[in-house]
């Protein structure tokens, strides 16, 4: 008969190292119950791990996309909103034109009216959103349009006030002389020729004719920036610059109705060419909306899976937990009258 000895060292030993284990995994399953979590997620996937990263390097994509339509959401909404109001002051000095014809009594209101626009013109075509400017097109660090009415001078003043005093010196003219044929004949010449693009304009404006294009879903981009050189803005200023800028108060009446005339003309087609730039708006504003709601949809499924492959059924693990802990307390049981235990008892 063989007798086998077990010391109480080894018990003692043994049941430390399982005491050690069952403390690791209540830790793991408290960390469960508390996350929602699983513990280790690429231990428990095992090859599945792949498809999580995939899966959620996809739904950071798709979520950094929402975050840029938002923010092109709040661009839009700003470059509508400031060219409905370059519009409907197009339309207000219109009209006023239109009752200043023939009539020397609202002239000087008229001029005022006229500057007071114009200024306001440059203002709203420089105005930025979250450090970019709106109608600079692709250079939006830098305001697009130079300051008209600089005190210490702009080029696109100095370029009117030279292309307007060249043509009285050539015509051996005043402006208090000046016929309405050559005020007329240079309207469409010299004048015209300063908001040409490329040309004069360039006096005026530094913004670029691309305009900005942002990625609105995986497949989709779009132009959503309005250029500060688009042929509607370049009529608002020429007319509001030949009203207010080209002495018409010292005008015959005759002279400045051909000025009032034209400006008339010009912001006539200039609204219309706003009211088509501001659909434009309009339908990208529709657009990145429709994409918005797409991308919200596939976040939700991609989410629902990676909750799905990641998280546990905190029900069942709360049950393994109490499981856990009761077996862990019979532990620190036995393991305290194991450690009571000594021969000198029994003798």
């Amino acid at each position: 008969m063989k007798t086998a000895f077990i010391s109480t060292a080894s018990l003692t030993n043994n049941t430390r190292s399982s005491i050690m284990d069952q403390s690791i995994s209540l830790a793991k399953l408290q960390k469960e119950v508390s996350s929602g979590r699983k513990y280790d997620v690429g231990l428990d996937l095992g090859i599945g791990t792949g498809e999580t990263i995939s899966l959620r390097s996809e739904f950071a994509r798709l979520n950094t996309i929402v975050d840029t339509n938002a923010l092109v959401t709040s661009r839009l909404d700003v470059t509508e909103t400031a060219m409905i109001n370059l519009r409907d002051s197009a339309q207000n000095m219109l009209a006023t034109l239109v009752a200043s014809i023939g009539s020397e009594t609202g002239r000087e209101v008229t001029i005022s009216e006229s500057k007071n626009n114009l200024e306001q013109f440059v203002a709203t075509l420089n105005t930025s959103f979250s450090g970019s400017h709106l109608f600079a097109g692709i250079d939006v660090s830098n305001p697009p349009l130079t300051d008209y009415y600089n005190p210490a001078g702009s080029a696109s003043k100095a370029a009117i006030d030279s292309s307007f005093a060249s043509f009285l010196t050539t015509n051996s003219t005043t402006v208090d002389a000046l016929t309405p044929a050559q005020m007329q004949a240079y309207l469409d010449t010299d004048f015209e020729a300063e908001f040409a693009t490329p040309g004069g304009w360039s006096n005026w404006s530094t913004a670029s004719d691309f305009e900005t294009v942002n990625r609105i879903s995986t497949s989709e981009t779009i132009e959503t920036s309005v250029s500060a050189n688009i042929d509607p803005m370049r009529k608002v200023a020429k007319a509001f610059t030949m009203v207010a800028e080209l002495k018409g108060a010292d005008m015959k009446q005759e002279t400045f109705d051909v000025v009032a005339q034209r400006a008339v003309e010009i912001l006539g087609e200039a609204v219309e060419g706003m009211n088509n730039a501001v659909g434009k708006v309009g339908n990208a504003q529709a657009r990145v909306a429709r994409a918005s709601e797409k991308l919200s949809v596939q976040t939700d499924l991609i989410n629902e899976r990676i909750l799905a492959l990641e998280n546990v059924d905190k029900t069942e693990v709360s049950v393994l937990l109490s499981n856990a802990l009761t077996q862990l307390e019979v532990t620190y049981s036995v393991t305290g009258r194991m450690q009571g235990m000594s021969l000198l008892n029994y003798l």
